[in-house]
């Protein structure tokens, strides 16, 4: 089944983890938020589940003329399967659905960033040997002696995903490493050069926060959204350090809530040596 557009953006990585939140959860099961969140504070699991994998947060809205505090959970993936256990009915079925499938996706592209791996594996980035686009795998199929026969890849061709099987035989890893250092590092000094002051909508002075969208309005040549976000997740020192995406964020720039990546700050002196 085709993963709903909306839903890849439900899921983020945060600290080297999955997660969703109960505003994303609300919003995508048609619930109300408050229900969602009395739904949380009354699950029947033990303490200790509850710390591993439910973290309260408070968000700043607009009511109005007033701000106030607003309270949401973000959660993991077991987190997020012991809460959804009681929606039922066929719409509640495919949503839950098409969440794991995204909450599997996203580790994946977590496990593909964090690992130095040789050889073809779930959450590599590979391509055909002839050439062509890049692909991510996101299943292995391996025939009846047990040896991998084909992959399951998937690709974003503007906000739709998509997904095909091809042989393995067919299949090389990518090589990227200095492709993303250079895209990195053209990234952030093109932000740098175009004025981080006019894009970063975080009001903490080491938080840069962007929104993708107001980004690829303004920078022009960036590359295709799917190669730039899987560069800027890996985004470490020399770069600002990848934090956060899909983060609600109440701008400094709009005094509104927007939706952003979250780095780290670093000096500008650092990426023009990198």
């Amino acid at each position: 089944m085709t993963t709903p557009a909306h839903i890849d953006h439900a899921v983020f990585i945060q600290n080297q983890q999955v997660k969703t939140d109960s505003l994303k959860v609300a919003e995508i099961f048609n619930k109300q938020h408050k229900d969602v969140l009395r739904k949380i504070e009354s699950l029947d699991c033990s303490p200790e589940f509850t710390s591993a994998h439910f973290c309260a947060h408070a968000q700043t809205i607009q009511a109005g003329a007033v701000q106030r505090e607003s309270k949401y959970y973000e959660m993991t993936k077991d987190g997020f399967m012991f809460l959804v256990m009681g929606f039922t009915g066929a719409t509640a079925a495919k949503i839950k659905e098409s969440y794991i499938n995204t909450f599997n996706q996203m580790a994946a592209m977590l496990y593909n960033a964090e690992g130095n791996h040789q050889h073809i594996h779930l959450g590599a980035t590979v391509q055909l040997k002839s050439g062509g686009p890049i692909y991510t795998v996101s299943k292995i199929i391996y025939d009846q002696n047990g040896y991998m026969q084909d992959a399951e890849v998937m690709w974003h061709d503007k906000s739709k995903l998509n997904r095909d099987i091809l042989p393995i035989a067919c299949l090389s890893l990518e090589s990227k490493s200095i492709l993303h250092h250079k895209g990195l590092n053209d990234f952030w000094l093109s932000v740098h050069n175009y004025g981080l002051e006019k894009l970063n909508h975080s009001r903490q002075s080491d938080i840069i926060a962007l929104n993708m969208t107001q980004i690829y309005t303004i920078i022009q040549g960036l590359p295709p959204k799917p190669l730039l976000f899987a560069d800027l997740m890996q985004s470490q020192s020399p770069h600002p350090v990848f934090m956060q995406n899909n983060r609600q964020v109440y701008s400094l720039l709009h005094a509104k809530n927007v939706k952003c990546w979250l780095f780290k700050s670093i000096s500008i002196r650092n990426i023009e040596h990198a």
